[in-house]
């Protein structure tokens, strides 16, 4: 009977030589069951979600896209104005399952809010698979769900989840392509044809999802150089822009053909596109500035990552996941964030790359040296309950107390304080400003109920008429005709002009008087208040909304006769005019 050969087993002389291997854990065993970890991935998946449920909002923006909804389901196209083909929205595919709620019956507006909800519920439940994935690679490492934690109690995070607008859905996109490349069982073409179709479908959200799959693509090329030829890495490139070829020709074109154009109308209205590092580089600081506990653990875990690398016993290639996660996000944040000079909402344009610094950190806690095991789970609490700390700094960056002890935002401030225009775009909608009787309700539910009143009293007359910034809600359910936006978001010739200066971001160009006229406005919208103050200037027409005790000050841009009889008709002395 043949004996099987002895394993080797390193001599004295050579065992000394071995590198020893880093242990992946020297937990406690409780800790390294899987009651505990089940039982607080769970927790994190309800907490957060509840929490976005409970904040669920949506934006003054999203009612661009929302009159967008309303025409195209009714037959008149993809355009804001009927008969107007320009693209005033960056998020085609979300426009289009918006459009589909409502022609099949759903309220878009709600619709907006619980797609970005549920999407959010998913990027909560990629990242906890993707700790359970890596937690499987080494059965005796620490399942520990710390991405989806730090992502799910980040305040921002959560009030983005709806909002109306793409974000959550545009997160989940990238976060997803990055799920099929690293933690699906297909084969290496299957798995770049499935990453390569969300990066597809992420541009035709977002156009600056390209940078995702750029970088993809650079990767690529950099794995094919390590490995002795570049010529190996073009099959796989080939393969992962495919689907962005079969899917993104056809619609270019199509845009083109439709719209006369390539890039949307907000390109164009934020200085042409013009570099603004500098606003962008604040936008990105001011977001660490208020998360500076979870910028210091992102920089801690990278400098721990970098020095162990290729040193983690058991673990294949496990490197190349936290690398693609942080350059992903280095790329998108200086070439996109930076470049653009970020947003006037703040925290939205960062929020794509945060689960991919939630999954550096949480690499970098698991990857901790043996001799500091045993806090991994103090280190780990300790940064959830600091995410908790930071949502109350965010409250002294944003906000300051004004003579009355009330909250005012920082945006408009000038100086020391200042957050350059950056707001908290929820509070600002959503925060009691208007008081009735013993009721306080927010600016968004106010203008909403102005918009429903006024629609039956413009109903089916040929007016035009500009909408100024934070008024969206209005055009949207009074349903004007024709609108004006005029920060260009909708109309080509604002967005096209010349911007002296830098200024707010995304508020630099502004339609001018004289344009105003040319374009035959009737009336400019300016704000609701409870009293016709003594000293109005001329040519102020003042509507009465009777049902909230509110007058809708407008501006008389152009006198139509036959519209202003129509209006004084059906408003009868709810109607003042100051010549």
């Amino acid at each position: 009977m043949t004996q099987k050969p002895r394993p080797k087993i390193p001599s004295s002389r050579t065992r000394g030589k071995q590198p020893a291997p880093v242990q992946l854990t020297s937990s406690p065993g409780y800790f390294r069951s899987t009651l505990w970890p089940i039982v607080a991935s769970l927790a994190v998946l309800v907490l957060g979600v509840y929490r976005a449920i409970d904040l669920r909002w949506i934006s003054d923006d999203a009612f661009i896209t929302m009159r967008y909804v309303k025409n195209f389901v009714e037959g008149h196209g993809l355009v804001y104005n009927i008969g107007e083909k320009v693209e005033g929205y960056t998020h085609f595919l979300w426009l289009l399952m918006l459009a589909a709620a409502r022609a099949t019956g759903f309220n878009p507006v709600d619709a907006s809010m619980w797609l970005g909800i549920v999407s959010f519920a998913a990027i909560l439940t990629l990242l906890l698979a993707i700790s359970y994935r890596e937690h499987k690679k080494s059965l005796n490492s620490l399942w520990l769900p710390l991405a989806a934690g730090l992502f799910a109690f980040n305040y921002d995070n959560v009030v983005w989840a709806s909002g109306g607008l793409e974000t959550s859905f545009y997160t989940l996109l990238i976060l997803g392509a990055y799920y099929f490349w690293f933690y699906t069982r297909y084969s290496e073409s299957q798995r770049l044809l499935l990453s390569g179709s969300v990066l597809a479908l992420a541009s035709l959200t977002r156009p600056d999802a390209v940078l995702f799959t750029a970088t993809a693509a650079g990767l690529l090329v950099v794995r094919g150089v390590k490995g002795g030829s570049i010529a190996s890495s073009m099959r796989p490139i080939a393969t992962l822009l495919l689907p962005s070829i079969i899917i993104g020709v056809p619609y270019l074109a199509w845009k083109y053909y439709y719209y006369g154009d390539l890039l949307p109308l907000t390109y164009y209205a934020k200085s042409s596109g013009a570099s603004y590092f500098g606003q962008g580089l604040y936008y990105i600081w001011l977001y660490f500035r208020v998360y500076f506990i979870l910028g210091i653990a992102l920089i801690a875990s990278v400098i721990l990552l970098w020095r162990t690398r290729g040193s983690v016993a058991g673990v294949e290639d496990l490197g190349s996941r936290w690398k693609v996660a942080g350059v992903a996000s280095m790329v998108y944040l200086a070439l996109f964030v930076a470049r653009s000079g970020g947003d006037f909402m703040f925290a939205r344009f960062i929020i794509p790359v945060v689960p991919f610094i939630a999954i550096v950190i949480e690499t970098g806690v698991t990857r901790l040296p043996v001799g500091a095991k045993r806090y991994q789970i103090l280190i780990g609490i300790s940064l959830l309950a600091g995410v908790f700390l930071e949502n109350d700094l965010r409250v002294n960056v944003l906000f300051h107390l004004n003579a009355e002890g009330r909250p005012v935002e920082n945006w408009n401030l000038t100086g020391e304080g200042s957050t350059r225009g950056i707001a908290d775009e929820r509070w600002d909608y959503y925060a009691g400003h208007y008081r009735f009787d013993d009721v306080t309700k927010g600016t968004m539910e106010v203008y909403s109920d102005i918009g429903r009143y006024l629609e039956p009293m413009f109903r089916d007359l040929p007016v035009t008429i500009a909408i100024p910034g934070g008024k969206n809600m209005v055009a949207y359910y009074a349903n004007f005709k024709t609108c004006i936006n005029e920060y260009g978001l909708t109309d080509s010739a604002i967005a096209h002009s010349s911007s002296s200066a830098h200024g707010r971001i995304g508020h630099e160009k502004h339609a001018t008087e004289e344009y105003l006229k040319q374009r035959h406005v009737d009336l400019e919208l300016y704000d609701a208040v409870p009293n016709i103050p003594a000293d109005l200037s001329s040519g102020t027409v003042a509507l009465e909304i009777p049902t909230m005790g509110l007058w809708q000050f407008t501006h008389l841009v152009t006198y139509d006769t036959a519209n202003m009889d129509s209006l004084s008709h059906r408003f009868g002395s709810g109607l003042v005019r100051i010549p």
